[in-house]
């Protein structure tokens, strides 16, 4: 009788799995490196709460923006340099001749200054606050100036006045009111 053929399957051996230690230690790794980024990631963000200073909801900020003075540390300061010019709005204005002279307010600072427009070289922009306090600055070139900040509490505290250079009358804003006055003809950008 024929023998059977050698079943092919059947002369190798059987594959074992490997054994379970060794198949576990990659998966108990994993855990921990997944477990150690979670605390990471908690410590770093609870970190970060405690360190950061509360934000208010009352008043927006620019974004990466401080301003750099408020109220009588302003007097006689620069409203750009100084980042008083960022949320400034208008309180009170005048036209007259032409020239548009303008109360400037910036409530993030407490301070205010004067602007003038379309003037000539020589024009003076002033702001008047209580006290005689004021601070002046000439238009030297070109046809706009503004002048350096004065404390402002609140916008009626203050006032804005052109001294023109041809010996004309001087003009001043009214004390300036408690809102902003509806868009001006200028470049509201400027300070």
């Amino acid at each position: 009788a024929p023998e059977p053929a050698a079943d092919p399957a059947g002369a190798r051996e059987p594959q074992r799995p490997a054994p379970p230690a060794a198949r576990r230690r990659p998966r108990r790794w994993s855990l921990l490196l997944g477990a150690a980024t979670g605390v990471g990631m908690v410590t770093g963000l609870l970190g970060g709460m405690l360190i950061s200073p509360p934000v208010s909801q009352s008043e927006p900020k620019a974004k990466g923006s401080v301003a750099r003075c408020t109220g009588f540390e302003c007097w006689g300061k620069d409203a750009q340099r100084m980042e008083c010019h960022i949320g400034v709005w208008t309180a009170a204005a005048e036209k007259v001749d032409g020239l548009y002279l303008e109360l400037r307010y910036s409530p993030r600072c407490g301070a205010a200054w004067a602007r003038i427009t379309e003037g000539e070289v020589g024009d003076t922009a002033r702001v008047e606050g209580k006290d005689k306090l004021s601070a002046t600055r000439s238009i030297s070139y070109d046809r706009d100036t503004y002048s350096p900040m004065i404390e402002a509490p609140y916008p009626a505290a203050v006032r804005a006045c052109v001294v023109p250079a041809d010996g004309g009358a001087e003009v001043c804003t009214s004390h300036g009111g408690p809102s902003p006055l509806p868009a001006a003809v200028t470049d509201e950008r400027k300070p």
